[in-house]
């Protein structure tokens, strides 16, 4: 999406741009791909941003996409599930704020404090983001003008809503969407988490008709038709400089050789700026720099195509995300030892919201949980195939408790693991959202979108603002607003 969104851009502003794509098809690591008549969603389970007026929505309405996609309406985020709560989030901040303070009177003072904070927070990132102020300034006038910003950029979730609220389950359950960034609220950013909360919890979004891979068709074929080119089984293997530490071409794995004034990675940064660029006194830089970072977790999902509806199973919501524990911490630590029977989950069902997406009276089902890729890293190939099974049955077994009856109705069952992503997405370790969102590398602390290559420019989860499609697509319209600036200069 960062690339996509990127090149869009270029192209719509009069430049002309080559897109050069490792895999047979657009959208990277996030893509749909069919089995036996079923659409599944590679990695996505979710997007904001995506309902009239939203951020996503209006980029590619500014941008001659929405009218080559169909956009089905997602009323609400979906189920939450606790031991001691099962509730529905409908993606209005009202209808939380009221939950909250009636599940916990006891706690009602510090509930309003929490959402009367975000409010003031996102006022302010509001204003940030629209000031036509230059961003040196911008970011010098912030203790001023931005205390929200300044103050939430220094501490994690917990620091931040601890002193707010008393009831350990009701900060556990504001934090429960940690897993879509993929840091625990004792280590994430509070600047970061608070923008997905809003996306994910607190607006209106929508679904894709026919799935994420008919989005970046349809943003390709706007590419084409605003004269840019996009090619598809490309593999860049070198960004070529010249004097001065300038980019002056790319080259291929098949040989070819692409001057360009600027180049945009979409690849994962470390190998950007460690493995692909010709300068070896940057290349030991980055390389010092980007091996102290931490990187995300990664996932294992499994896919199930069934031969019955999700309604007739009991699934009465798109999504549902499953805790065993209100300690974040502990169901971190579950991921980080592939404790799949109590680690969180998020099962999703696309195929409720968008019925062209399986067979007819058919559906299609995931459940992902965050992995270590240490975990599977170095496995014979016998002790791979049998962790995949275990991580099957043990996920169909804790959806049964759900779902009565799933197991005797599938036709299609696959798995990836943290080395899928590793190989699909090219990920180091199968970081599904690159850097971890930690307050250190987060905010202006994440890698930004310049380098210190004249003209090469990066894009997508592992820079700023970080991963998922709408932070992708943020990433890549700064990383287009950078190049426009340097060709301008």
């Amino acid at each position: 999406m960062g690339g996509l969104t990127c090149v869009l851009k270029l192209a719509a502003a009069g430049k002309k741009v080559l897109a050069l794509e490792r895999q047979p098809v657009p959208g990277g690591l996030t893509i749909s791909f069919k089995r036996n008549g079923f659409t599944f969603e590679s990695v996505l389970h979710y997007v904001d941003g995506l309902a009239p007026g939203g951020e996503i929505r209006e980029f590619l309405d500014e941008h001659g996409v929405s009218n080559k996609v169909d956009f089905i309406e997602a009323k609400e985020f979906g189920r939450v599930i606790y031991p001691e709560h099962d509730f529905v989030v409908s993606n209005d901040s009202d209808s939380l704020k009221t939950w909250l303070k009636s599940n916990f009177p006891q706690d009602k003072e510090g509930i309003e404090r929490f959402f009367h904070d975000t409010d003031k927070f996102y006022q302010q990132l509001d204003r940030f983001v629209e000031s036509r102020i230059p961003d040196w300034l911008k970011l010098l006038l912030s203790p001023l003008i931005y205390p929200s910003i300044i103050k939430t950029s220094c501490l994690t979730l917990e620091q931040f809503i601890n002193k707010k609220i008393k009831d350990k389950r009701a900060r556990s359950i504001i934090g429960t969407i940690w897993g879509f960034v993929g840091s625990a609220p004792s280590e994430i950013s509070a600047f970061y988490f608070l923008i997905v909360f809003r996306g994910y919890w607190m607006e209106s979004t929508a679904f894709i008709k026919g799935g994420s891979s008919s989005l970046f068709k349809a943003m390709v074929e706007r590419i084409r038709e605003l004269g840019s080119e996009v090619r598809f089984n490309s593999v860049v293997k070198e960004i070529i400089t010249g004097r001065n530490k300038q980019v002056r071409a790319v080259r291929t794995a098949a040989g070819e050789e692409f001057t360009a004034q600027v180049v945009i990675s979409n690849a994962n940064a470390i190998d950007t700026l460690t493995q692909m660029i010709d300068c070896v006194p940057l290349k030991k830089e980055y390389t010092q720099k980007l091996f102290c970072m931490q990187k995300s977790l990664s996932g294992t999902q499994l896919y199930l195509g069934l031969d019955i509806s999700a309604a007739e199973l009991g699934m009465r919501h798109a999504l549902m995300c499953i805790n065993t524990t209100y300690s974040h911490d502990e169901n971190f630590r579950y991921c980080l030892s592939s404790d799949y029977r109590r680690c969180g989950i998020l099962v999703t069902n696309h195929s409720q919201l968008d019925p062209g997406l399986a067979p007819s009276g058919k559906s299609t089902f995931s459940a992902m949980a965050l992995d270590n890729y240490a975990n599977w890293d170095k496995l014979t190939a016998q002790d791979y195939k049998k962790k995949k099974e275990e991580f099957a049955d043990i996920m169909l077994g804790r959806l049964e408790k759900y779902l009565p009856g799933i197991s005797g109705h599938i036709e299609v069952l696959e798995v990836a693991t943290p080395k899928t992503m590793e190989r699909f997405g090219l990920l180091p370790e199968g970081a599904i959202y690159g850097f971890s969102q930690s307050v250190g590398q987060s905010s202006i602390n994440r890698l930004a979108q310049e380098t210190k290559i004249k003209g090469l420019f990066l894009t997508g989860a592992w820079t700023q603002p970080g991963a998922g499609i709408h932070g992708c697509l943020v990433s890549g319209n700064d990383a287009a607003d950078a190049a426009l600036k340097f060709l301008k200069k």
